[in-house]
């Protein structure tokens, strides 16, 4: 059973094991470790991230790398401040946590019954850009007008990122396909455009610098958080990092595939958890020696960045 990209004329193209793993009772037990797993990372691998930060800066840093956990669980047991006419905005948090969960939840799903077809690739796109709307949507939603502009700030730079995100994450699922049946230079080429394309957008997705602009205190007294507190900003700071766990996770997934040959299942979810543990603190390590960019900056350095590298791809594909 090895994960390959797959053609099947009722399903179209899909990657993964070739073995057809159904979904019988290991295979939802595995599902479901796998979930549980990715849920309590996120917070483990920031405070590893911040403990490494801290080093790099020659800082203190937290006591012990389980000091992101402490704080959550501190904000979760502190009593919830409603904002002015902010029902709408807890509501949106929440959701967001639910559809964050649920994105690591089938990509699970998708990974282990090999099913990575058009339609599961589209499901995947809708719950990861939905998770980001749900957040940009809480902050807009309070009455705080520092709030209101750290999200607008926020919107234009993931006008300009979902693009590359979503043409990066296609293009490498089907450069991976090319190379299973036909692996040419110019299909490697593509496959590394794509993958590049990934990388960025999944790290500027991930709010961190210098593409972190909607909480730029330099710029402005406070940013989209101002209005949050108590358990209603732990579950947003939570969700932010479940969805930098998920980048990081499909980008693990877009290099591994190509790089490595599985054996089961069980081999495939351990490889795949530490080789996104490591993404995940190579993001933070290289945010720890960049600065914060200015808004106008960063939208107009990644609009020019995705657009080279799509008419690359498309020159890659029509020679390939």
């Amino acid at each position: 059973m090895v994960l390959i990209p797959i053609y099947e004329p009722t399903a179209g193209f899909r990657i993964g094991f070739n073995g057809g793993v159904g979904l019988d009772f290991i295979t939802i037990s595995l599902i479901s470790f796998f979930a549980v797993v990715s849920a309590f990372l996120p917070p483990l691998l920031d405070g590893v991230e911040r403990k490494v930060r801290a080093k790099i800066q020659s800082r203190i840093g937290p006591p012990t790398v389980m000091q992101t956990w402490y704080d959550l669980r501190k904000l979760a047991v502190k009593e919830l401040k409603m904002p002015l006419g902010g029902e709408l905005a807890v509501l949106t948090v929440f959701l967001s946590l639910i559809t964050s969960v649920s994105s690591i939840a089938y990509l699970t799903y998708v990974l282990i019954t090999s099913t990575l077809n058009p339609l599961s690739i589209a499901t995947l796109i809708v719950l990861i850009t939905a998770s980001h709307n749900l957040t940009l949507l809480s902050s807009v939603s309070t009455s705080n007008p520092f709030s209101i502009v750290g999200s607008y700030r926020n919107v234009t730079l993931l006008l300009v990122n979902e693009f590359g995100f979503m043409a990066g994450f296609i293009a490498t699922l089907y450069a991976l396909v090319r190379l299973s049946t036909n692996p040419t230079p110019l299909s490697f080429l593509a496959y590394a455009l794509g993958l590049a394309a990934l990388i960025v957008s999944t790290y500027v997705g991930c709010g961190r610098l210098p593409y972190d602009i909607h909480e730029a205190e330099p710029e402005l007294a406070s940013g989209a958080l101002i209005e949050f507190s108590g358990v209603a900003l732990g579950t947003y700071l939570y969700t932010h990092l479940m969805m930098r766990y998920v980048f990081s996770l499909l980008v693990a997934y877009a290099i591994s595939t190509l790089i490595i040959g599985f054996t089961n299942a069980l081999v495939v979810i351990a490889v795949l958890a530490l080789l996104t543990s490591i993404i995940y603190i190579l993001y933070g390590v290289v945010a720890a020696m960049l600065g914060r960019t200015r808004v106008d900056l960063g939208v107009r350095t990644l609009f020019t960045l995705y657009v080279s590298l799509t008419l690359c791809l498309v020159v890659a594909w029509l020679f390939a």
